[in-house]
Order: structure tokens, then sequence, then C-alpha cells
């Protein structure tokens, strides 16, 4: 194992937050959906209450505390959890969908890595699952029969099987000796697009599953930690957590509607600082851009009702001369773009909603 990568964490650790290099990110090309069905990033909760937000099928999941953020922790021997989605908000009749989260798998006594080198926690896998066969009855109707189940193992390995138990492909892009450093010990940033006919997943910024999918209608999905166990200190977390529909061309959009809501832009809580993630966004509008050079846009920065109103005019403002700085320095025409926060006035869903408050946070497009 090498020795730089045995970094501490919890119950005297802590998880490394290092910052994942945008550089990382310059060829990723995942486009989140742009209606929000479901988001969830725990603030509000309590530290060792059950997740307001969360259906829990099995075991101990409860709000925890690590480095001062709320996350949600599945605690004991695989737990499993499916989202509180609104009845009118879940992927019935929706081809295409998308969804992202962090997760973070600890170990409470040692290094994680350390842990993978000891054989405690290599067979760790965060299963992301909908109904499959005739045991998931009781549960179809709120999972539905999406016939297709991922496994993101804790060493950096993705498996994709159909109901029939037949693995349909994947990549393992670390092993238990050299883990790469930006799976081991630290967040990684979950994305996955399904269509009509294909399935992607993206750890970070690398795609390491593509591939065609069975028939059947999703309804939700379902976490589960799967080898999680508290005897064996083996522990799985998430954050940052979001389900959205659609995912067609910005182009056609704009084209059609006049705007873009641009919901790949992801910026740190209250700043206006873009994370990595959101290259795949950016990306497609600087390519949008160069081969429709007469494209002029408004960069309009949104937030929701809560908080002071002044400063959400401010952070929404800060948020959109961001989005414009870094088109322009990856080559997007200046001239071409204006910038304006509007704050919490133009809400394009309810406030009163955790769901509504997440459409409501955004970065749109308007073609002048």
């Amino acid at each position: 194992m090498k020795k730089n990568l045995l970094f501490a964490i919890f119950l005297g650790y802590s998880p490394l937050f290092a910052q994942v290099s945008e550089k990382s990110y310059a060829k990723f090309d995942f486009v989140p959906g742009d209606k929000v069905l479901f988001e969830d990033n725990f603030t509000g909760e309590s530290s060792d209450e059950i997740p307001s937000h969360w259906m829990i099928s099995s075991g101990k999941i409860e709000i925890a505390k690590i480095n001062g953020e709320l996350v949600m922790g599945f605690l004991d021997a695989s737990p499993k959890a499916y989202p509180r989605m609104a009845k009118n908000k879940n992927l019935i009749g929706t081809s295409r969908f998308t969804v992202e989260f962090d997760y973070l798998w600890r170990h409470n006594t040692k290094p994680f890595a350390q842990a993978i080198g000891d054989g405690n926690s290599d067979g760790d896998k965060l299963l992301i699952q909908f109904a499959t066969d005739k045991e998931w009855d009781s549960v179809r109707e709120k999972l539905g029969d999406f016939e297709e189940s991922i496994y993101l193992y804790s060493i950096g390995n993705v498996e994709f099987k159909s109901f029939k138990g037949q693995y349909k492909g994947g990549k393992k892009i670390a092993d238990s000796e050299y883990i790469y450093e930006d799976l081991c010990d630290k967040w990684v940033h979950v994305s996955m697009a399904v269509t009509e006919k294909s399935l992607k997943v993206y750890l970070n910024s690398e795609r390491v599953l593509n591939a065609p999918i069975e028939s059947g209608q999703a309804f939700n999905i379902e976490i589960v930690a799967d080898g999680s166990t508290y005897e064996m200190s083996s522990q799985l977390f998430l954050k940052n957590f979001r389900i959205a529909a659609g995912g067609v061309d910005p182009y056609k959009t704009l084209t059609t509607d006049g705007k873009f809501v641009a919901r790949g832009i992801h910026f740190d809580v209250a700043k206006a600082t873009i994370k990595p993630e959101s290259m795949g966004t950016l990306n497609t509008m600087i390519a949008m851009m160069k081969e429709h050079p007469e494209l002029k846009f408004e960069i309009g920065g949104h937030t929701d009702a809560d908080g002071n109103e002044a400063a959400n005019l401010k952070l929404s403002q800060e948020r959109a001369d961001a989005v414009k700085e870094k088109l322009v320095s990856l080559g997007a025409d200046g001239t071409k773009l204006t910038t304006k926060g509007y704050g919490k006035t133009k809400p394009i869903s309810d406030n009163t909603t955790f769901e509504g408050k997440a459409e409501n946070r955004r970065v749109e497009f308007v073609k002048l």
C-alpha cells in the first residue's frame, strides 16, 4: 500500500477534503436534468436523528456530522433507504433522468486505505438499485420495475447487472494495492445519467460505465450500504443528493424556450466558488458558443427565499459573475455575456418545500 495514501479518518481522524483538480474535469461531459425531482443537502437536520426526507427500508441510518458538515450516515449492517419523493415528482413517465451525490466510506479506527490493505473493507460497496424481481413486490410501487443494479465498490471498481443476474459491463479504475488518491479517504462525486436506452456512471471526472439498459419504468431508487457493519467499523456517508428529470440538448432548449437552466453548475455552500463537477455543463456551453458564435446570453443567478434578501441578491450576482469569468477563461467571448443577480425575485417553483427551493436555486442562460 502506498504510504502517502494512509490518510486518517473519523474518531480522532478526519476524512480529507482536498479539492478535486479542475484540470481532471477538462473532458467531463455529464449534464444533469433540468427539472429537480428531489434534492437533499441535510441543512436544518439534527445529528443522530433519522433524515427527514428519506424512507429507511432497513438498518440504522441517521444524520451525522463530519468536519462540521451534516451528512447522512449508514451506520450498521447493510442499511437501505430511498428518497421520499413527492407524488407529483417521481420518475414515472420520465425516460431521461440523472442522479448525483457525494459518498465517503470510512473506518472507525484506522485510515480506510489501511483497512483495505488489512483486508477489512475491500468488499464494501454502495448499491444503487431499483425493483428487480418478484421478491421486490412489496416495494415495486415505490421503486418501479426498472431492472438494473449498480455496484460502486469502495476499492474503485464498478459493476452493473440486470434482474437476471447478468453482469453487463463496468470498469475497474483502481485495485486493493494502489487505491486512487481521489477515491480513498475522500468524498467521491457520483454522476449517473439514464436515457431510454443507456446508463452512464461517472466517479468524479471519469466515466466508469456506459451500458445498455433493460426495459422497465423506474419510480424511485434505493441506496444500500452493502458490506457495512458496526462490528467491522466500516460505514458509508452521503451528501448533496439530487435527482433531476430531463437532460435535453441545451441548444434545443434555447431555441425553443429562449433559456437554459444550468442545473449542472454547482457552488460551495453560501459561496460563489464553482465546484469542479460543474465542468460538464460549462464544457457543453463553450462547445455550443463556438459552434454558434451568433449566440448572446444573460447569465442569471437565482436563489431560494431562505436567508437575508440583500445577502441572497449579492450572492446571486457573484455567482453569475463567477460563471461568466469561468466561461471567458475557457475561451468564450466575454462581450457576448452579461450577468445579473436576481436573488429570490424570480422563483419558478414554490419556496415552501425543499424540492421547490431546489428548483429556485439555479443559474439560467437567457438568449438575448
